[in-house]
Protein backbone atom coordinates (compact mmCIF):
# COMPACT_ATOMS: atom_id res chain seq x y z
CA UNK A 1 0.00 0.00 0.00
CA UNK A 2 1.40 3.41 -0.97
CA UNK A 3 1.74 6.17 1.60
CA UNK A 4 -0.82 8.99 1.51
CA UNK A 5 0.31 12.29 0.06
CA UNK A 6 1.74 14.70 2.62
CA UNK A 7 -0.40 17.61 3.82
CA UNK A 8 0.86 21.11 4.64
CA UNK A 9 -0.23 24.02 6.82
CA UNK A 10 0.84 27.66 6.47
CA UNK A 11 0.63 30.29 9.19
CA UNK A 12 1.52 33.88 8.27
CA UNK A 13 1.89 35.63 11.60
CA UNK A 14 3.01 39.08 12.62
CA UNK A 15 6.17 37.73 14.24
CA UNK A 16 6.85 34.54 12.31
CA UNK A 17 5.88 32.58 9.23
CA UNK A 18 5.45 28.85 9.86
CA UNK A 19 5.09 25.99 7.39
CA UNK A 20 4.46 22.46 8.60
CA UNK A 21 4.21 19.25 6.59
CA UNK A 22 2.65 16.07 7.89
CA UNK A 23 1.87 12.54 6.87
CA UNK A 24 -1.73 11.47 7.60
CA UNK A 25 -1.70 8.20 9.55
CA UNK A 26 -5.40 7.61 10.29
CA UNK A 27 -8.48 9.63 11.22
CA UNK A 28 -7.41 11.91 14.06
CA UNK A 29 -3.69 11.09 13.67
CA UNK A 30 -0.85 12.80 11.80
CA UNK A 31 2.94 12.59 11.87
CA UNK A 32 4.60 16.00 11.50
CA UNK A 33 7.58 15.55 9.19
CA UNK A 34 8.81 19.15 9.45
CA UNK A 35 7.75 22.42 11.05
CA UNK A 36 9.96 25.33 10.03
CA UNK A 37 9.65 29.03 10.80
CA UNK A 38 11.34 32.31 9.98
CA UNK A 39 10.70 35.89 11.16
CA UNK A 40 7.86 37.42 9.19
CA UNK A 41 8.32 40.34 6.85
CA UNK A 42 5.56 42.50 5.40
CA UNK A 43 3.03 41.78 8.19
CA UNK A 44 1.83 44.30 10.75
CA UNK A 45 -0.79 43.65 13.44
CA UNK A 46 -1.81 40.37 11.78
CA UNK A 47 -2.38 42.14 8.46
CA UNK A 48 -0.34 41.81 5.27
CA UNK A 49 1.05 45.20 4.27
CA UNK A 50 3.60 44.04 1.66
CA UNK A 51 2.65 41.01 -0.46
CA UNK A 52 6.09 40.80 -2.06
CA UNK A 53 7.87 40.63 1.32
CA UNK A 54 5.43 38.05 2.64
CA UNK A 55 5.89 36.04 -0.54
CA UNK A 56 9.64 35.98 -0.03
CA UNK A 57 9.17 34.77 3.55
CA UNK A 58 6.89 31.95 2.40
CA UNK A 59 9.32 30.94 -0.35
CA UNK A 60 12.17 30.86 2.15
CA UNK A 61 10.40 28.68 4.71
CA UNK A 62 9.07 26.44 1.92
CA UNK A 63 12.61 25.81 0.73
CA UNK A 64 13.62 24.76 4.24
CA UNK A 65 10.74 22.33 4.52
CA UNK A 66 11.35 20.79 1.12
CA UNK A 67 15.05 20.34 1.88
CA UNK A 68 14.25 18.69 5.21
CA UNK A 69 11.52 16.33 3.97
CA UNK A 70 12.55 15.66 0.39
CA UNK A 71 9.01 16.43 -0.74
CA UNK A 72 7.99 19.06 -3.27
CA UNK A 73 5.11 20.96 -1.70
CA UNK A 74 2.56 22.42 -4.11
CA UNK A 75 -0.21 23.46 -1.73
CA UNK A 76 -0.87 24.25 1.91
CA UNK A 77 -3.97 25.00 3.94
CA UNK A 78 -3.95 28.46 5.46
CA UNK A 79 -4.32 29.56 9.08
CA UNK A 80 -6.28 32.80 9.34
CA UNK A 81 -6.31 35.13 12.33
CA UNK A 82 -6.47 38.84 13.09
CA UNK A 83 -9.10 41.29 14.34
CA UNK A 84 -11.05 41.01 11.07
CA UNK A 85 -12.35 37.65 12.34
CA UNK A 86 -15.98 37.63 13.48
CA UNK A 87 -18.37 35.00 14.81
CA UNK A 88 -22.12 34.80 14.27
CA UNK A 89 -24.78 32.60 15.80
CA UNK A 90 -27.32 31.81 13.09
CA UNK A 91 -30.65 30.02 13.36
CA UNK A 92 -32.12 28.43 10.22
CA UNK A 93 -35.79 27.40 10.05
CA UNK A 94 -37.53 24.71 8.04
CA UNK A 95 -41.18 23.67 7.85
CA UNK A 96 -41.52 19.89 8.12
CA UNK A 97 -42.80 17.96 5.13
CA UNK A 98 -44.74 15.57 7.36
CA UNK A 99 -45.78 15.06 10.96
CA UNK A 100 -42.27 14.07 12.14
CA UNK A 101 -38.68 15.02 11.30
CA UNK A 102 -37.21 13.04 8.39
CA UNK A 103 -33.75 12.92 6.83
CA UNK A 104 -35.07 15.21 4.12
CA UNK A 105 -36.12 17.77 6.71
CA UNK A 106 -32.67 17.69 8.32
CA UNK A 107 -31.07 18.16 4.90
CA UNK A 108 -33.47 21.03 4.24
CA UNK A 109 -32.56 22.94 7.38
CA UNK A 110 -28.86 22.35 6.60
CA UNK A 111 -29.35 23.94 3.20
CA UNK A 112 -31.04 26.91 4.84
CA UNK A 113 -27.87 27.37 6.93
CA UNK A 114 -25.44 27.53 4.02
CA UNK A 115 -25.00 31.27 3.58
CA UNK A 116 -25.96 32.36 7.12
CA UNK A 117 -26.67 35.78 5.65
CA UNK A 118 -22.94 36.30 5.04
CA UNK A 119 -21.92 37.90 1.73
CA UNK A 120 -19.24 35.62 0.18
CA UNK A 121 -17.84 38.57 -1.78
CA UNK A 122 -16.87 40.24 1.48
CA UNK A 123 -16.55 37.46 4.05
CA UNK A 124 -15.21 33.90 3.95
CA UNK A 125 -16.63 31.29 6.34
CA UNK A 126 -13.69 29.67 8.13
CA UNK A 127 -15.46 27.46 10.63
CA UNK A 128 -19.00 26.35 11.38
CA UNK A 129 -20.25 24.35 14.32
CA UNK A 130 -23.67 22.77 14.49
CA UNK A 131 -24.73 23.42 18.09
CA UNK A 132 -28.23 21.96 18.41
CA UNK A 133 -31.74 21.90 17.02
CA UNK A 134 -35.03 23.37 18.07
CA UNK A 135 -38.45 21.98 17.23
CA UNK A 136 -41.46 24.23 17.81
CA UNK A 137 -41.11 25.29 21.47
CA UNK A 138 -38.41 22.73 22.40
CA UNK A 139 -34.74 23.79 22.36
CA UNK A 140 -31.42 22.01 22.84
CA UNK A 141 -32.25 18.93 20.78
CA UNK A 142 -29.22 16.92 19.68
CA UNK A 143 -30.91 14.53 17.23
CA UNK A 144 -34.38 15.53 15.99
CA UNK A 145 -35.07 12.66 13.58
CA UNK A 146 -38.44 11.04 14.28
CA UNK A 147 -39.65 13.80 16.62
CA UNK A 148 -43.02 15.34 15.89
CA UNK A 149 -43.58 19.01 15.22
CA UNK A 150 -44.01 21.66 12.55
CA UNK A 151 -40.96 23.98 12.48
CA UNK A 152 -37.39 22.64 12.72
CA UNK A 153 -34.56 24.99 13.65
CA UNK A 154 -30.78 24.53 13.43
CA UNK A 155 -28.49 26.71 15.56
CA UNK A 156 -25.02 27.12 14.08
CA UNK A 157 -21.98 29.16 15.10
CA UNK A 158 -20.15 30.58 12.08
CA UNK A 159 -16.65 32.07 12.19
CA UNK A 160 -15.81 34.26 9.20
CA UNK A 161 -13.02 36.54 8.03
CA UNK A 162 -12.39 39.28 5.50
CA UNK A 163 -12.34 37.94 1.95
CA UNK A 164 -9.85 40.67 1.03
CA UNK A 165 -7.40 39.76 3.82
CA UNK A 166 -7.59 36.08 2.93
CA UNK A 167 -7.14 36.81 -0.77
CA UNK A 168 -4.00 38.82 0.06
CA UNK A 169 -2.57 35.80 1.90
CA UNK A 170 -3.40 33.55 -1.02
CA UNK A 171 -1.74 35.97 -3.43
CA UNK A 172 1.38 36.15 -1.25
CA UNK A 173 1.66 32.35 -1.17
CA UNK A 174 1.45 32.18 -4.94
CA UNK A 175 3.79 35.16 -5.51
CA UNK A 176 7.20 33.46 -5.26
CA UNK A 177 6.55 30.10 -3.68
CA UNK A 178 3.88 29.11 -6.23
CA UNK A 179 2.05 27.60 -3.26
CA UNK A 180 -1.66 27.04 -3.83
CA UNK A 181 -4.09 27.58 -0.92
CA UNK A 182 -6.96 25.07 -1.30
CA UNK A 183 -8.56 25.79 2.07
CA UNK A 184 -8.46 28.19 5.02
CA UNK A 185 -9.17 27.70 8.71
CA UNK A 186 -9.67 29.87 11.77
CA UNK A 187 -6.32 29.70 13.58
CA UNK A 188 -7.69 29.59 17.11
CA UNK A 189 -10.20 26.79 16.58
CA UNK A 190 -7.49 24.70 14.88
CA UNK A 191 -5.10 25.39 17.77
CA UNK A 192 -7.79 24.20 20.17
CA UNK A 193 -8.31 21.00 18.18
CA UNK A 194 -4.61 20.21 18.65
CA UNK A 195 -4.61 20.61 22.45
CA UNK A 196 -8.10 19.59 23.60
CA UNK A 197 -9.29 16.02 23.95
CA UNK A 198 -12.94 15.20 23.18
CA UNK A 199 -13.47 14.95 26.95
CA UNK A 200 -12.05 18.45 27.49
CA UNK A 201 -14.38 19.85 24.84
CA UNK A 202 -17.34 18.22 26.55
CA UNK A 203 -16.30 19.41 30.02
CA UNK A 204 -15.83 22.98 28.81
CA UNK A 205 -12.61 24.86 28.11
CA UNK A 206 -11.31 28.28 27.16
CA UNK A 207 -8.39 28.19 24.71
CA UNK A 208 -6.43 31.42 24.30
CA UNK A 209 -4.10 31.50 21.29
CA UNK A 210 -1.49 34.20 21.95
CA UNK A 211 0.16 35.40 18.75
CA UNK A 212 2.45 38.26 17.85
CA UNK A 213 -0.15 40.65 16.42
CA UNK A 214 -3.42 39.31 17.80
CA UNK A 215 -4.92 37.02 20.43
CA UNK A 216 -7.67 34.63 19.42
CA UNK A 217 -9.81 32.70 21.85
CA UNK A 218 -12.43 29.99 21.69
CA UNK A 219 -14.86 28.56 24.22
CA UNK A 220 -15.86 24.90 24.06
CA UNK A 221 -18.81 23.29 25.86
CA UNK A 222 -20.76 20.06 25.38
CA UNK A 223 -18.24 19.06 22.72
CA UNK A 224 -18.83 22.13 20.55
CA UNK A 225 -17.24 25.46 19.74
CA UNK A 226 -19.71 27.89 21.32
CA UNK A 227 -17.88 31.24 21.20
CA UNK A 228 -14.95 32.76 19.30
CA UNK A 229 -13.29 36.15 18.99
CA UNK A 230 -9.95 37.82 18.21
CA UNK A 231 -8.34 40.80 19.91
CA UNK A 232 -5.93 43.03 18.00
CA UNK A 233 -3.34 42.69 20.78
CA UNK A 234 -0.42 40.28 20.94
CA UNK A 235 3.22 39.73 21.76
CA UNK A 236 4.38 42.63 19.61
CA UNK A 237 2.44 44.98 21.87
CA UNK A 238 4.32 43.58 24.88
CA UNK A 239 7.58 44.25 23.05
CA UNK A 240 6.50 47.80 22.26
CA UNK A 241 5.54 48.43 25.88
CA UNK A 242 8.92 47.18 27.11
CA UNK A 243 10.72 49.35 24.55
CA UNK A 244 8.86 52.53 25.48
CA UNK A 245 8.81 52.02 29.25
CA UNK A 246 12.45 51.01 29.65
CA UNK A 247 14.07 53.05 26.89
CA UNK A 248 15.21 50.09 24.80
CA UNK A 249 15.29 49.47 21.08
CA UNK A 250 12.68 47.07 19.76
CA UNK A 251 15.39 44.47 19.16
CA UNK A 252 16.56 44.78 22.77
CA UNK A 253 13.00 44.70 24.07
CA UNK A 254 12.16 41.60 22.04
CA UNK A 255 15.15 39.78 23.48
CA UNK A 256 14.86 40.87 27.10
CA UNK A 257 11.10 40.25 27.45
CA UNK A 258 11.87 36.50 27.32
CA UNK A 259 13.44 36.90 30.77
CA UNK A 260 10.38 38.60 32.24
CA UNK A 261 7.99 36.81 34.57
CA UNK A 262 4.29 37.41 34.05
CA UNK A 263 3.76 37.44 37.83
CA UNK A 264 5.39 40.46 39.45
CA UNK A 265 7.95 39.57 42.11
CA UNK A 266 8.31 35.92 41.11
CA UNK A 267 11.37 36.23 38.86
CA UNK A 268 14.52 34.47 39.93
CA UNK A 269 18.03 35.87 39.46
CA UNK A 270 19.65 39.19 40.13
CA UNK A 271 17.45 42.29 40.58
CA UNK A 272 18.95 43.93 37.48
CA UNK A 273 19.43 42.69 33.92
CA UNK A 274 22.23 43.78 31.60
CA UNK A 275 20.92 44.41 28.10
CA UNK A 276 23.51 44.39 25.34
CA UNK A 277 23.39 47.09 22.70
CA UNK A 278 22.24 46.11 19.24
CA UNK A 279 24.35 48.94 17.77
CA UNK A 280 28.13 48.56 17.60
CA UNK A 281 30.00 51.07 19.76
CA UNK A 282 27.25 51.57 22.33
CA UNK A 283 27.50 50.26 25.88
CA UNK A 284 25.12 47.77 27.47
CA UNK A 285 22.38 49.16 29.69
CA UNK A 286 21.07 47.88 33.00
CA UNK A 287 17.35 47.62 33.75
CA UNK A 288 15.33 46.62 36.78
CA UNK A 289 14.00 43.08 36.61
CA UNK A 290 10.95 44.08 38.64
CA UNK A 291 10.23 46.97 36.28
CA UNK A 292 10.44 44.58 33.32
CA UNK A 293 8.08 42.14 35.01
CA UNK A 294 5.67 44.97 35.81
CA UNK A 295 5.47 46.11 32.18
CA UNK A 296 4.93 42.59 30.84
CA UNK A 297 2.40 41.77 33.54
CA UNK A 298 0.37 44.90 32.84
CA UNK A 299 -0.16 44.14 29.14
CA UNK A 300 -0.87 40.41 29.59
CA UNK A 301 -3.18 41.06 32.55
CA UNK A 302 -5.11 43.62 30.49
CA UNK A 303 -5.47 41.15 27.60
CA UNK A 304 -6.82 38.42 29.86
CA UNK A 305 -9.11 40.89 31.64
CA UNK A 306 -10.68 41.98 28.33
CA UNK A 307 -11.42 38.34 27.50
CA UNK A 308 -12.86 37.70 30.95
CA UNK A 309 -15.11 40.75 30.71
CA UNK A 310 -16.53 39.51 27.40
CA UNK A 311 -17.12 36.00 28.73
CA UNK A 312 -18.79 37.44 31.84
CA UNK A 313 -21.05 39.49 29.59
CA UNK A 314 -21.90 36.39 27.53
CA UNK A 315 -22.47 34.34 30.74
CA UNK A 316 -19.98 31.69 29.63
CA UNK A 317 -17.50 31.36 32.48
CA UNK A 318 -19.81 28.97 34.33
CA UNK A 319 -19.47 26.41 31.50
CA UNK A 320 -15.64 26.32 31.52
CA UNK A 321 -15.18 23.41 33.92
CA UNK A 322 -11.94 22.22 32.27
CA UNK A 323 -10.11 25.52 32.77
CA UNK A 324 -7.97 27.71 30.54
CA UNK A 325 -5.49 26.38 27.97
CA UNK A 326 -2.84 28.66 26.45
CA UNK A 327 -1.29 28.21 22.99
CA UNK A 328 0.76 30.32 20.57
CA UNK A 329 4.25 31.75 20.80
CA UNK A 330 3.49 34.12 23.69
CA UNK A 331 2.38 31.18 25.85
CA UNK A 332 6.09 30.50 26.40
CA UNK A 333 6.29 33.57 28.66
CA UNK A 334 7.34 32.43 32.16
CA UNK A 335 4.50 32.57 34.66
CA UNK A 336 1.77 33.21 32.10
CA UNK A 337 -0.40 30.26 33.12
CA UNK A 338 -0.38 31.46 36.74
CA UNK A 339 -1.41 34.92 35.59
CA UNK A 340 -4.27 33.45 33.55
CA UNK A 341 -5.42 31.40 36.53
CA UNK A 342 -5.48 34.49 38.73
CA UNK A 343 -7.46 36.58 36.22
CA UNK A 344 -10.06 33.95 35.31
CA UNK A 345 -10.29 32.24 38.69
CA UNK A 346 -9.90 28.91 36.89
CA UNK A 347 -7.15 26.31 36.52
CA UNK A 348 -4.83 27.27 33.64
CA UNK A 349 -2.09 25.44 31.80
CA UNK A 350 0.08 25.59 28.70
CA UNK A 351 -1.40 23.46 25.93
CA UNK A 352 0.08 20.05 25.22
CA UNK A 353 -0.54 18.44 21.85
CA UNK A 354 -3.08 15.62 21.73
CA UNK A 355 -1.70 12.08 21.24
CA UNK A 356 -2.85 12.12 17.62
CA UNK A 357 -0.07 14.59 16.75
CA UNK A 358 3.29 12.87 16.38
CA UNK A 359 6.69 14.25 15.45
CA UNK A 360 6.86 17.39 17.62
CA UNK A 361 7.96 15.69 20.84
CA UNK A 362 11.42 17.29 20.75
CA UNK A 363 10.22 20.83 20.01
CA UNK A 364 11.05 23.21 22.88
CA UNK A 365 7.55 24.76 23.05
CA UNK A 366 4.99 22.60 21.18
CA UNK A 367 2.10 24.95 22.06
CA UNK A 368 3.59 27.45 19.60
CA UNK A 369 2.81 24.97 16.80
CA UNK A 370 -0.72 24.12 17.89
CA UNK A 371 -2.36 25.97 14.99
CA UNK A 372 -0.43 24.25 12.20
CA UNK A 373 -0.73 20.91 14.01
CA UNK A 374 -4.49 21.38 14.17
CA UNK A 375 -4.68 22.16 10.46
CA UNK A 376 -2.69 19.03 9.66
CA UNK A 377 -5.10 17.02 11.81
CA UNK A 378 -8.00 18.47 9.82
CA UNK A 379 -6.70 16.62 6.76
CA UNK A 380 -7.70 13.42 8.57
CA UNK A 381 -10.65 14.56 10.72
CA UNK A 382 -11.22 12.98 14.10
CA UNK A 383 -14.52 11.06 13.96
CA UNK A 384 -15.56 12.74 17.23
CA UNK A 385 -14.86 16.25 15.96
CA UNK A 386 -17.39 18.45 14.22
CA UNK A 387 -17.14 18.26 10.43
CA UNK A 388 -20.19 20.39 9.68
CA UNK A 389 -18.22 23.12 7.91
CA UNK A 390 -16.82 20.64 5.39
CA UNK A 391 -20.14 18.85 4.89
CA UNK A 392 -21.87 22.08 4.02
CA UNK A 393 -19.29 24.30 2.43
CA UNK A 394 -16.79 21.93 0.82
CA UNK A 395 -13.42 23.47 -0.01
CA UNK A 396 -12.14 27.00 0.09
CA UNK A 397 -12.38 29.50 -2.77
CA UNK A 398 -15.33 27.71 -4.34
CA UNK A 399 -13.80 24.29 -4.73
Amino acid sequence: MSKPDPVAALEIGTSRTVLAVGEPLAPGRVKVLAAEEIPSRGVRKSQIVDIAQVGLSIASVLQRVEEKTGYTIHQANLAVSGPHIRSKLYTAQWQLNGPSVSDEDIAGVYNQSIDAGIDPAERIILDATELNYGLDDVEGIQQPKGMTGRILRLNTLFVHGSAQRIADARQAAEYRAKLAIPDAFFSSSRAASAVLSPEAKRDGALVIDLGGGSTGYTVWADGHLVHANVLGVGGDHVTNDVSLALGLTRAQAEEVKKEAHAMIGESSGSPRIEVLSTTPGFDAVSISRRALDTVVNARLHETFAIIRTELDRENMLHSIHGGVVLTGGVSAQPGISRLAASVFGLPARIGTLVPGVEGLEDVEHPAAYATVAGILLAAQPDPESDSFVKRIFGGFFGK
